[in-house]
């Protein structure tokens, strides 16, 4: 309930007229230069004042957990991935090494929650003898919905955008996104050697 600035009461032991600390303040600063200026002085310092290394901290960690929730559900980040973040995180706040050492990296449905070995497209296109690059495959898979185009800014790259390639939700089926080791803005798809053949044969239904 929010209360009038000047309230009055007629009648009984409390009658009167009663008025807001604010307004008794301002009446002050009304008929005193030297109140004002007092005011004025103490605002500013308080305004003005550096504030405190555990505020500092605190503010830090917060900005880093809505971070690290916002690229985990935009850009489909592995559990390895948000866990290495968040370690660097609370290294950067002071906090003591509370996380988990190791996270768990797996497909959907794996049946022993064990990580996966995932290798980059290149190298398991070598691996099983497909004579096409990554970024023709990965055109590919853009189509099944696998693989998206995200974009960067960058003031290396044309037009100041940068793309990088990033697995979809469906396309976290057969692989993991971990932080690129060119740049930490960027995704880089990995995926899973145990799923790649499955991978392989949905690329057959492209045309």
């Amino acid at each position: 309930m929010v209360r009038a600035p000047v309230n009055t009461i007629r009648g009984g032991a409390e009658q009167g007229t009663y008025v807001c600390k604010e307004l008794v303040f301002a009446y002050a600063m009304w008929i005193s230069p030297s109140f004002h200026l007092k005011v004025i002085r103490t605002f500013d310092r308080i305004t003005s004042a550096p504030q405190t290394s555990s505020g500092m901290a605190a503010d830090k960690m917060q900005a880093g957990v809505i971070l690290l929730g916002f690229m985990r559900k935009e850009l489909n980040l592995s559990n390895s991935s948000v866990l290495g973040a968040c370690q660097k995180l609370q290294e950067a706040v002071g906090l003591p090494n509370l996380a988990p050492q190791y996270a768990i990296d797996a497909p959907a449905g794996a049946p022993d929650g064990s990580s996966r070995p995932t290798l980059a497209l290149s190298a398991l296109l070598k691996q099983h003898g497909i004579r096409m690059t990554a970024n023709q495959v990965y055109q590919q898979l853009a189509k099944l919905g696998v693989v998206e185009h995200r974009e960067r800014y960058s003031r290396s790259a044309i037009n100041g955008i940068k793309k990088f390639w990033s697995l979809t939700a469906k396309g976290c089926m057969f692989g993991k996104n971990i932080t690129s080791p060119a740049n930490p803005r960027e995704t880089q798809p990995h995926f899973f050697e145990s799923k790649f053949p499955e991978l392989l044969k949905l690329l057959d239904t492209v045309h």
